[in-house]
């Protein structure tokens, strides 16, 4: 059984679902597993969980690194 995610419902569950293929003009041969969700019936992907967030943006947090030297 798959972990899949409901964009409607906001929810993950777990269900088997069907492999879709499809060609894709840049990418090629492609592909994704989809299900049904359980309470409201919306084609649901895969459960691909948030990767590390990149929130220091400033470069102020970023420190200088030292001078191998002593500097």
């Amino acid at each position: 059984m798959d972990k899949f995610y409901c964009p409607k419902c906001k929810k993950i569950f777990e269900a088997k679902g069907e492999k879709k293929e499809w060609q894709d003009s840049i990418y090629g041969y492609c592909w994704k597993r989809t299900t049904k969700c359980p309470v409201c019936g919306t084609e649901s992907d895969e459960y691909r969980p948030t990767g590390p967030s990149t929130k220091k943006s400033n470069p102020k947090d970023y420190p200088f690194p030292k001078c191998a030297c002593g500097g």
